[in-house]
């Protein structure tokens, strides 16, 4: 799945030639298009698994980036994922708040879908049971300790980074990690585990 076409175009806006005002460094579109091509699938797993709906998640990702990139000029190069992360916590809340989850979950295909695998049906098959099984052992999961083993076991953040991300000591991280794999292992075993070691 690509970042929507709007956050694209806005990116490649440049300002007029003869504006009287100062124009923004020129590197800054590139940027926020390389920012956003880089960490749209992140930032859009990432709401998903912290329980946006299917339905609004491209919406929440849109604001996420929106959030973030309003204040580009004060995040430093090789920062924007843990900003990213932040925000998108944020946002997830604020879903939660705005409405009640549906209690049909939305399919496991939309997250193999953004990752266009291409894939034999045994072993698309094979996928999409170990994400579902991966989604109801997540779920399981308080929404605070689902957050910090979203970013470090699924997307590979490090301690510093969630701490960044979520405001938290970096002590507290590690030993939220800790637990969550607790949890998770204790879920992921009752929801019939055996790929996961």
């Amino acid at each position: 799945m690509t970042a929507p076409h709007a956050a694209s175009a806005s990116a490649e806006v440049s300002p007029p030639a003869e504006a009287s005002a100062p124009a923004p460094p020129v590197a800054s579109a590139n940027r926020v298009r390389e920012i956003v091509e880089r960490e749209y699938a992140t930032v859009w797993r990432f709401l998903r698994r912290l329980g946006v709906p299917a339905a609004q998640v491209d919406d929440a990702a849109q604001a996420v980036f929106a959030r973030v990139l309003a204040k580009a000029h004060v995040v430093e190069p090789g920062s924007e994922r843990a900003y990213l992360m932040k925000a998108a916590f944020h946002i997830s809340f604020e879903h939660r708040r705005a409405r009640q989850r549906s209690a049909a979950r939305a399919s496991e295909a939309d997250v193999e879908a953004l990752e266009a695998d291409n894939l034999e049906p045994e072993q698309a098959l094979l996928r999409r049971e170990q994400r579902r099984q991966l989604d109801a052992a997540l779920e399981c999961l308080p929404v605070e300790l689902r957050a910090i083993f979203t970013l470090f076991e699924l997307e590979g953040l490090t301690f510093s980074e969630i701490a960044l991300a979520l405001d938290l000591p970096r002590g507290t991280v590690a030993s939220r990690v800790r637990r969550a794999r607790e949890l998770f292992l204790q879920s992921f075993n009752r929801h019939r585990g055996g790929w996961l070691k």
